[in-house]
């Protein structure tokens, strides 16, 4: 039997990275044994938020977790980062926070805060907002952000804390049909999406009729929308209309542009 060549170069290589794995290894666990026994020199607040939002500052987060005075000083190993982070995202305006040390001896705190879509006023009087995953949010005493506001006839309420999203289901059928309050989340939505009708809205109004209503920036009218269905097609058929009619009728000569039915826009003239 002919005995194999052992390949002593392949060997070799192979026990030179095993050494040099082990000893990654063993110099990792030296610097977290390390980093855990060095104590705290200082805490870093740090914002995450393209929109720029104001809800919450340093100290605010400061005082939420206690004051950072009493983190200072203290070893990393000891903070306890998982409550620090369940602490921050109690605040109701933050969505997301990680708290981590860092081989320098500073505690790192890294906030993402909530993005609002729109404020909602309710037939009661109560106001709060939705953000940008369907969660309710309180107003804010000390930031205001510039988002549409939906009232009229809505009676849902902050208790109820999000959006329960319902498929859309077909008109002849039995089934429970979407909620008012998530029909308004999805014309927000779709507004939201466009630079040129977020620009040209300024307020979603549900009429007594359970029907979407837009209430926009330049003219005189208002915007039957119906239902949250068919938004892309129903939005089409009124910038058509906004180049064909009214830029050469004028802006100011109709009352009401009504959307809801199929393949054609119904406008109602000013002291028609």
């Amino acid at each position: 039997m002919k005995l194999k060549k052992i390949n002593w170069k392949k060997v070799l290589v192979f026990s030179l990275w095993s050494l040099t794995g082990v000893g990654l290894i063993i110099a990792l666990g030296f610097v977290n044994h390390v980093q855990q026994d060095m104590k705290c020199k200082d805490v870093r607040i740090t914002f995450n938020d393209n929109a720029q939002q104001d809800f919450v500052d340093e100290q605010e987060l400061f005082s939420l977790i206690k004051g950072k005075e009493k983190l200072i000083g203290k070893p990393l190993g000891t903070i306890n980062t998982t409550l620090l982070e369940k602490i921050i995202i109690s605040n109701p305006f933050v969505q997301t926070a990680e708290v981590y040390s860092s081989v320098d001896g500073h505690l790192n705190v890294s906030v993402t805060q909530r993005n609002p879509l729109m404020r909602i006023i309710t037939m009661q009087g109560e106001q709060f907002y939705i953000d940008d995953r369907g969660s309710f949010m309180p107003v804010s005493d000390k930031y205001t952000p510039p988002v549409l506001v939906a009232n009229g006839y809505i009676f849902d309420r902050y208790t109820e804390r999000k959006i329960n999203f319902i498929a859309p289901v077909l008109a002849d059928t039995n089934e429970q049909a979407k909620p008012m309050i998530q029909q308004v989340y999805e014309l927000a939505q779709f507004i939201g999406a466009d630079t040129f009708w977020n620009a040209q809205s300024e307020q979603i109004y549900v009429n007594e009729n359970q029907e979407l209503e837009l209430i926009p920036r330049i003219g005189n009218h208002r915007i039957i929308v119906g239902d949250a269905e068919n938004l892309k097609e129903k939005f089409e058929k009124l910038m058509i209309f906004y180049k064909q009619g009214l830029n050469k009728t004028g802006w100011n000569n109709y009352s009401v542009i009504n959307l809801k039915y199929r393949n054609q826009v119904v406008c109602t003239k000013i002291n028609s």
